[in-house]
């Protein structure tokens, strides 16, 4: 049976899409849920965060999503007014490929999403959806393209959109935790992985490593360029420079005079 979502992701590298669009769609498939197509409540990224995972301008994405969903790509399940303002509901998206699409017949059609999704077509009623992240590569077996490199784009993307909501880290730091993920634990699906460390709590741990080594860095660094400076009147070298953490002379013996002369 062909993978649905494997089945969607060549169907839009191989539509006329715009590449704004393309992109779009290919990030809001790794944040789906499959076969149904489906973002999940708790993970649907808002317009702003689309626009953060894309690095498109809200007016971009705002108009490829329009286009997207007139040509049959991607629903959308807005909540009502009244239940978004009062529980912070997001807009919901149902990704399949258009009958006319290059690959057709190889994504459920919107029957088959619809019973598969059935009562969340209504955005007040019907049961949550809880993420399974099946881990499988789309692209197993198949020699490295474009096409690859747009999907790992994509993957990439969505796994950065995930650190960064959980934790508020900068897309650096999100990319550096990522790596310190991949490199120590090694997950089959990294984001499903990332996922089960935010609901622990465990990114901003790991978060918090990163930044205290940062901050140890750029602490030696200031200091290296620090002793490169004129010598202080004891002698030392950059002495007299201020210590990026106290605030006081890096020689002990000027600091005790700051202090003596300042008590």
């Amino acid at each position: 049976m062909t993978n649905p979502r494997w089945a969607f992701e060549r169907a839009v590298l191989a539509s006329s899409l715009p590449a704004p669009a393309r992109h779009i769609l290919l990030t809001l498939a790794v944040v789906a849920d499959w076969p149904s197509g489906v973002t999940p409540a708790e993970h649907t990224p808002s317009l702003t965060r689309l626009c953060t995972i894309t690095g498109l301008g809200r007016s971009t994405v705002a108009r490829e999503l329009n286009r997207s969903e007139e040509q049959g790509w991607v629903d959308r399940m807005r909540p009502a007014i009244e239940r978004a303002r009062r529980e912070k509901d997001r807009t919901r998206y149902r990704l399949h490929a258009p009958s006319a699409s290059p690959t057709a017949g190889l994504v459920p059609d919107r029957d088959q999403l619809a019973s598969a999704t059935q009562g969340l077509a209504s955005p007040t009623a019907g049961p949550e959806l809880v993420p399974q992240w099946d881990g499988a590569s789309p692209t197993a077996g198949h020699k490295p393209d474009r096409s690859q490199t747009n999907q790992t784009a994509a993957r990439a993307s969505a796994a950065e959109a995930i650190v960064i909501e959980a934790t508020g880290a900068t897309a650096d730091e999100a990319r550096a935790v990522i790596a310190l993920v991949e490199e120590n634990d090694k997950p089959r699906s990294l984001g499903g992985f990332l996922r089960r460390l935010a609901a622990d709590g465990d990114l901003t741990t790991r978060l918090d490593k990163i930044r205290a080594v940062r901050q140890r860095q750029d602490v030696s660094a200031v200091l290296t360029a620090a002793r490169q400076g004129p010598p202080c009147v004891h002698g030392e070298a950059g002495g007299a420079s201020n210590h990026p953490t106290s605030g006081e002379p890096i020689c002990a013996l000027c600091r005790v005079a700051l202090r003596r002369n300042s008590a």
